[in-house]
C-alpha cells in the first residue's frame, strides 16, 4: 500500500494535497534504517520501500541481524503499516499532511520515512532489522547499515517522555503539541495505554501570561469534537491549558475517556461489532493520569492547582477520572456528563453511542468484565463508584446537567446525586431546562466558569455541605440545585488541634439574576481533605458556631469509625458565621 493510497481514507478536503507527494522509492528493499534511545524509547526510522509494500516487520534481538535465519531467530517482531510516519490525526484536523517529529538527529520525518517507536523493557543491548513485505511476501534480504543496524542500541528502562511535534495555529490560537507513544506492556509507572505496542498520542499545551507557577487546566473534549477545540483558558491571565485528545487511529471512534476490550481492532481493519471478550483495559484512563502527571514533571505549573473540566463525553470523563487520580486534581466541573453507561434512556438519539458501547466493552446483558475481574458496566455506574470509594480526599466536584437532556438522559443524574447526598461527596449539582447543550441561554450559564473553583488547592482543606434543608427536587423543580446554596470563605484553619473556616448563603449568579436564599437554613457539614487536623474514628470532637461575635450553636459530636465527622443540621445564619471543631476526648473504653 503507498501512501498515496494510505491517505485515501483522509476526508475528502485533504485528499488533493496527495498530488504533491514524491515519488516513492521503487523494489522493495528497505534502506535508511536509524535508531535513537531516548528516555526509555527506541526511535526507529527508515526510508518507504515503494507503493508494493502492504507492510513492514522490524525484528529484535540481542545479537546482530545478518541473515534471514537470524530473523527467524529473533526475540520479537513488529508489524508496521506503510504511512506510519504520517500523523493522521492532526492531518484530519488541518487539512494538510503533518508528519510525526522524532527525537534526535532525525527530527521531522516525510514523506518518504517510516518508523516505529519500541518501549523499554529491559536493561540491555539490541540489534534491529527491517524488512518489507507486498503481494509476493516478504524480502528478507539483510544489507548491513541499509536495513540492519551493525552496532546495537543501549537500551534502559526508563521513563517515556512526550515529543515536542511543533508550533501551530487554530481558530487564531497558538499552541504547542506534543506527542507520546504507548504501549501494550504495563512497566513501573508506565502501563499499558494501548493494545498496540507503539500507538501516538497526541496533547495540546498553551500557556497565557508569565508567573512562576501557573494554574493548569487540564480539558476534556466531547464526542465528535478533538483536542484543537479545547485550547482555551478559565478567565485567569496566567492559566496553563492541557488539552487531550481521545481517538482511536483506525476507527473515528472515540473510547469514552475510558478504554476498551484487549481484542479490539482499533485499526479500523474491520467493521466494528461487539467487543471480543477478553477483557476490558482502561487504557485511555491511564493515559489521562499520565499526561497529568507529565505536565505535573516538566511544565511551570503549581501542581496543587490542577484543574479538570469537560462537557458532554468529556464531562463523563472529567467526573470519572477523580476515582483514578482525584489527588492531584483541586477541583473540576463536568457538564452534561453521563454518569452511568448505558442507563437505557439513549433512544433514539443515542442509538449510535449504544453501538459503540458494545463495540468497545461488550453487550451490557453479558456483564463484560474488566481484565482485573470487575464489572465494565460497574465501574462505568457513577454512583457506584461513589459507594466504593474513600471520599476524604476526593475533590471538589460541580456538575451542571440539562432536565431535557435526552441524550444522556436526566433520571441517571438524579440517582448520581441522591447518592452523593447520602456519603457527603464534595459534589454540587445545577440543572436547568437545557438539552444537551453546553452553552446556551440557559439559567445555569454563569456557574461554568471554571476561575470560580480556583480558591480550591490539592494542600488546603475545605468543607462539604450535604443534606441542605433547601435543596430543590430535580423531579419538580428547574432550574434548580443540590448543595449549592451554602458557601465557604477563608482564611481555613487547619492546625493539629483545631479546624475552622467561615460560612455563609451563597450567593449564586444566574443567566439574568442573582440567586440567594432567604429564611431558615441548615446543612450538614463535613471537613474534607483535612492537612494538619486529623480525625479519629470514635473520639469525640465539639465544634461551635459563631456569627457577629457571638457562639449561635454548638454541640458535641463522634467521629465514625473510618474516620469522617459530619457536623449534622448546622443552622446558616443570614450573616457570615464560622464554624470551629476541637478535639474534646480520646475513644470510648
Amino acid at each position: 500500500m503507498s501512501l498515496r493510497s494510505y491517505l485515501t481514507g483522509l476526508p475528502a478536503s485533504i485528499v488533493f494535497l496527495t498530488g504533491f507527494l514524491p515519488v516513492l522509492l521503487h523494489g522493495q528493499t528497505v534502506n535508511g534504517l536509524t535508531a535513537y534511545h531516548y528516555s526509555g524509547q527506541t526511535f526507529l526510522s527508515w526510508n518507504s520501500a515503494g507503493p508494493a509494500v502492504t507492510q513492514y516487520t522490524v525484528y529484535r534481538a540481542r545479537k546482530p541481524l545478518r541473515t534471514a535465519l537470524a530473523l527467524l531467530q529473533a526475540e520479537q517482531q513488529y508489524v508496521v503499516a506503510p504511512g506510519s510516519a504520517l500523523n493522521r490525526r492532526l492531518s484530519e484536523i488541518l487539512k494538510r499532511p503533518i508528519f510525526y517529529r522524532l527525537p534526535g538527529p532525525e527530527g521531522a520525518l516525510n514523506a518518504l520515512r517510516e518508523c516505529l517507536v519500541v518501549t523499554s523493557t529491559g536493561n540491555g543491548q539490541w540489534y534491529y532489522a527491517v524488512t518489507a513485505g507486498g503481494p509476493r511476501g516478504e524480502y528478507r534480504q539483510l544489507r548491513a547499515a541499509a536495513n540492519t543496524l551493525i552496532q546495537g542500541v543501549r537500551e534502559q528502562v526508563a521513563m517515556p517522555d512526550a515529543v515536542h511535534q511543533g508550533r501551530f495555529s487554530w481558530e487564531q490560537r497558538k499552541m504547542d503539541i506534543f506527542a507520546h507513544w504507548g504501549t501494550d506492556t504495563d512497566l513501573p509507572n508506565f502501563p499499558a495505554m494501548s493494545n498496540l505496542s507503539s500507538q501516538a498520542f497526541l496533547f495540546a499545551l498553551r500557556k497565557n501570561g508569565v508567573t512562576r507557577a501557573h494554574p493548569l487546566v487540564v480539558r476534556l473534549h466531547g464526542r465528535g469534537d478533538h483536542f484543537l477545540n479545547s485550547v482555551h483558558g478559565a478567565g485567569s491571565p496566567f492559566d496553563y491549558i492541557l488539552a487531550l485528545d481521545d481517538y482511536l487511529p483506525g476507527t473515528g471512534s472515540p473510547t469514552f475517556w475510558f478504554g476498551y476490550d484487549r481484542g479490539m481492532d482499533i485499526l479500523g481493519r474491520a467493521p466494528l461489532s461487539a467487543a471480543p471478550g477478553l477483557g476490558v483495559v482502561d487504557y485511555t484512563m491511564r493515559r489521562l493520569r499520565w499526561t497529568v502527571d507529565w505536565a505535573r514533571r516538566k511544565l511551570p505549573i503549581d501542581i496543587n492547582r490542577v484543574y479538570l473540566v469537560g462537557a458532554s463525553m468529556g464531562g463523563s470523563a472529567a467526573a470519572f477520572s477523580l476515582f483514578t487520580f482525584g489527588d492531584r486534581i483541586a477541583a473540576a466541573m463536568s457538564v452534561i456528563p453521563r454518569l452511568q453507561y448505558p442507563n437505557g434512556e439513549d433512544s433514539p438519539k443515542g442509538a449510535g453511542a449504544q453501538r459503540l458501547f458494545r463495540a468497545l466493552w461488550g453487550d451490557a446483558g453479558r456483564r463484560p468484565r474488566m481484565s482485573d475481574g470487575r464489572s465494565v458496566y460497574t465501574v462505568l455506574d457513577f454512583a457506584r463508584r461513589l459507594q466504593w470509594s474513600d471520599l476524604r480526599l476526593f475533590p471538589p466536584l460541580r456538575v451542571i446537567s440539562g432536565k431535557r437532556d435526552s441524550v444522556v438522559g436526566w433520571q441517571q443524574a438524579i440517582r448520581s446525586m441522591r447518592v452523593a447526598d447520602s456519603l457527603s461527596a464534595s459534589i454540587g449539582y445545577f440543572w436547568d431546562k437545557r438539552g444537551h447543550a453546553s452553552n446556551g441561554n440557559f439559567s445555569w450559564v454563569p456557574q461554568q466558569h471554571l476561575i470560580s473553583l480556583w480558591r480550591y488547592r490539592t494542600n488546603r482543606s475545605f468543607p462539604v455541605f450535604s443534606r441542605v434543608s433547601r435543596n430543590d427536587d430535580p423531579q419538580r423543580t428547574a432550574p434548580g440545585g443540590q448543595n449549592v446554596v451554602v458557601d465557604w470563605f477563608e482564611p481555613v484553619i487547619d492546625e493539629t488541634d483545631t479546624w475552622s473556616v467561615g460560612i455563609r448563603r451563597a450567593a449564586l449568579e444566574m443567566r439574568d439574576s442573582l440567586f440567594i436564599i432567604d429564611g431558615t437554613l441548615t446543612a450538614d457539614i463535613t471537613p474534607r481533605r483535612l492537612q494538619r487536623f486529623r480525625i479519629t474514628g470514635g473520639r469525640l470532637y465539639r465544634w461551635t458556631l459563631r456569627s457577629s461575635g457571638r457562639d449561635i450553636a454548638s454541640g458535641t459530636i463522634r467521629a465514625q469509625q473510618h474516620g469522617q465527622l459530619t457536623i449534622p443540621t448546622v443552622p446558616i445564619p443570614d450573616m457570615p458565621a464560622r464554624i470551629e471543631i476541637r478535639l474534646v476526648s480520646g475513644p470510648t473504653q
